[in-house]
């Protein structure tokens, strides 16, 4: 459903939704060790937007798959590896 008045009290409470998850991301992000955990929050957040309008819009399923493989590359992008990490990569792969 779209509302076209801003001042909606269910406009609003979009809103401060929206801002709510992207803030919650970013703390998550904080406490992962992300370089700049605003901008991962927001990243993901509107990625989680367009996945779900998409699934809505088009009726398929394949688009939450692919947004998680996205948030995986943003994720890893966002987030220096440690040396433990290395590590595990590199036990991993003998």
């Amino acid at each position: 459903m779209e509302l076209h008045d801003p001042q909606h009290p269910a406009s609003q409470y979009a809103r401060d939704y929206k801002k709510a998850v992207a803030v919650r991301l970013a703390d998550t992000a904080r406490e992962a060790g992300a370089t700049d955990p605003e901008q991962l929050g927001e990243q993901l957040a509107l990625l989680i937007d367009g996945a779900a309008a998409r699934t809505r819009v088009l009726n398929a399923n394949a688009f939450p798959t692919a947004a998680a493989a996205i948030a995986a590359v943003l994720i890893d992008n966002a987030i220096p590896a440690t040396a433990s990490d290395d590590r595990r990569r590199e036990e991993a792969s003998s």
